[in-house]
């Protein structure tokens, strides 16, 4: 039988959108009674929405992330810089690489996702994790600066042209124009193609903003391959595969992997219960349908009584409810269930200090969007930094 005066153990796995948002709940209103630890395989955070505007000039590199040790400590939580490699559910521990095991009473899980593979993704540089992108795009960009000698320009594929691959697409080249390493010559410095699996942009996304960015990477210069499924990568570009089986080579300098998402690896390793693409399944409550000690948020998991699109804005409502139900079950309280909203505001950087905001059926293209986008974006980040109210 357990002391009701030893402390009981709350686990976060990964400090994502929702675990940001249980981090400040903590500052203000610890639970009594229970001891809480981060564990993560970075030492920052970074905020997804920010990434596109940190390439547009818009924001520092810094700005983007949040230092997790500094956050950690200012609100009383442990952190534990490791690679998580499984679970103990009999002994309620998660397994590290190199560490001991950390017990638990609670886990939440919300780890996120990574982008689905192809044979020789090593020829791409994917924009996940976030917090290295800018560092590698800048090692790759300089690799392909010595590949190609004096032959300009230098060929950009972006593989996928949803929400994430669009603003990239659209900021990239304000990043390519701060850079020293493509020198001024008589000949364009880069070139720049989109390879989209589906028959327009943004996906299942409004077709109105799809048109929207599709115009403006035409004006551009930027070319977009439509109904193109990446198969394979070379050293020499992207095999693509049309509906009717044709495979093209689409030459490539260098390759920007951002496609949809696929399960982590280690879900494979904790014994629970996945759907078919190997995400973690949740009842309406965030907890695993398999083990109701164990929560799952973010990308991680799939509600199963309404499963919804893997993007950052679910993560973010699912703060308030994962707090709420881990605060009830401390106390044997009934827990409330979560309802993905049906509709939501997305705004896309076009990286010229306007943006696209997509709602419903309506979509725009104008300065004051990228204006609300910035609001947002900065409010975000500043709710969640060290020294935040």
């Amino acid at each position: 039988m357990s002391n009701p005066s030893q402390p009981r153990d709350l686990v976060l796995l990964g400090v994502g959108h929702t675990h940001l948002h249980l981090l400040r709940e903590w500052q203000r209103r610890p639970l009594a009674g229970i001891r809480l630890t981060c564990i993560s395989n970075q030492p920052t955070a970074a905020y997804s929405g920010m990434l596109p505007g940190t390439l547009a000039g818009n924001y520092t590199s810094q700005e983007m992330q949040i230092d997790l040790s500094a956050r950690c400590a200012e609100v009383g939580a442990e952190l534990i810089l490791a690679e998580t490699t499984g679970l103990d559910r009999e002994r309620r521990q998660v397994l590290l690489r190199n560490r001991e095991p950390v017990s638990y009473d609670w886990l939440s899980i919300g780890i996120g996702s990574r982008p689905a593979e192809v044979p020789g993704i090593e020829e791409s540089i994917s924009i996940k994790p976030m917090q290295t992108f800018l560092s590698r795009l800048e090692q790759a960009v300089s690799a392909a600066m010595r590949d190609r000698g004096e032959a300009f320009p230098i060929r950009i594929v972006i593989v996928g042209g949803g929400a994430g691959g669009v603003e990239i697409a659209l900021c990239l080249p304000a990043w390519l124009a701060r850079q020293r390493a493509l020198p001024s010559t008589g000949l364009p410095r880069y070139e720049l193609t989109v390879v989209q699996s589906d028959l327009r942009l943004l996906g299942d996304g409004n077709p109105r903003a799809a048109a929207i960015a599709e115009r403006i990477l035409a004006r551009r210069g930027h070319r977009v391959l439509l109904g193109r499924t990446a198969v394979a990568l070379e050293q020499q570009g992207v095999v693509t595969e049309q509906a009717g089986g044709e495979r093209q080579l689409q030459p490539a300098d260098l390759i920007i992997w951002a496609v949809g998402a696929v399960a982590p690896r280690l879900f494979e390793q904790l014994g629970l219960a996945r759907d078919e693409r190997g995400f973690l399944l949740t009842n309406q409550y965030l907890q695993s349908v398999q083990d109701p000690a164990i929560f799952v948020v973010g990308d991680a998991g799939t509600c199963q009584p309404a499963p919804h699109p893997k993007a950052g804005v679910y993560a973010v409502r699912q703060g308030p409810v994962l707090w709420e139900n881990l605060r009830r079950t401390k106390h044997g309280l009934p827990l409330s269930a979560w309802q993905p909203q049906s509709h939501f505001l997305s705004l896309l950087n076009t990286g010229d200090c306007r943006a696209i905001l997509q709602y419903r059926g309506f979509a725009t293209h104008a300065r004051w969007c990228w204006w609300l986008k910035d609001y947002i974006d900065r409010r975000f980040i500043a709710k969640h930094r060290a020294g935040a109210d």
